[in-house]
């Protein structure tokens, strides 16, 4: 496997840091993008697809281990921990957020370029066999924005409740949120036969939204006699 084909993201704040991997892995020939913050990580995944994401853990609008976690969640992705935090319990947490390998800094660009090519004899063949088979990454929600990101990254608009809604149903990971419950956090200043029909309004025009998006069933689903869920992988950011 030639190092051109395996594609690299690295999140790092420290730009002088990120910009000698960068210039050393391009060297070697891996595809390399940078991200200096949680933000810009998945906005890169948003545009662009990787084999491998080299991540620390102290980014400054989210935790490293956090990107770590979605990763393993929801991509074929391998994932190196790099970080100054060489804690046993640091360690812990960093494979417990589904990294493949921690490494502590400072590193050897040579000792993690190796890493990188013994990783990615594992993780390359899985990210081709899901891009092949049609598989992709869960929706994305937005919590800045008030969008909704599909798989096929079409982009829906969310109003503040229906944000809300969604929020909701992600806590619940795929199970049923009852309408009661949903009542309560959505209309907690009336909780009447008139916020069980808002209730309603809002699922159909979100459903009617997010109906736009190609090929894919409506992942917001009502549960007769319980209430909703949604039943795709949801992320957020």
């Amino acid at each position: 496997m030639s190092a051109e084909q395996i594609r690299i993201i690295i999140v790092e704040d420290d730009l002088v840091l990120r910009t000698s991997l960068i210039e050393y892995l391009e060297l070697v020939g891996y595809l390399v993008t940078g991200a200096g913050s949680g933000r810009e990580f998945y906005r890169a995944l948003d545009t662009g697809s990787y084999d491998l994401a080299i991540i620390d853990v102290g980014l400054p609008d989210q935790s490293g281990l956090v990107l770590a976690t979605y990763l393993h969640t929801n991509t074929t992705m391998g994932v190196i921990i790099l970080t100054a935090r060489d804690g046993e319990e640091d360690q812990l947490s960093g494979y417990e957020s589904g990294a493949d390998l921690y490494m502590t800094k400072p590193v050897s660009a040579k000792v993690l370029a190796l890493a990188i090519a013994k990783l990615a004899k594992r993780v390359k063949p899985l990210a081709d066999s899901a891009q092949k088979d049609g598989i992709s990454n869960c929706w994305i929600l937005d919590q800045t924005f008030w969008t909704l990101l599909a798989p096929d990254n079409t982009l829906v608009e969310l109003t503040s409740l229906e944000l809300e809604f969604l929020k909701i149903l992600m806590k619940s990971s795929g199970d049923s949120v009852s309408r009661d419950l949903l009542v309560k956090q959505l209309y907690p200043s009336r909780i009447d036969d008139y916020s069980g029909r808002a209730l309603d309004a809002l699922v159909r025009r979100l459903r009617e939204k997010i109906s736009n998006v190609p090929g894919k069933p409506n992942p917001v689903k009502s549960s007769y006699g319980i209430g909703f869920c949604f039943a795709e992988p949801l992320s957020f950011k």
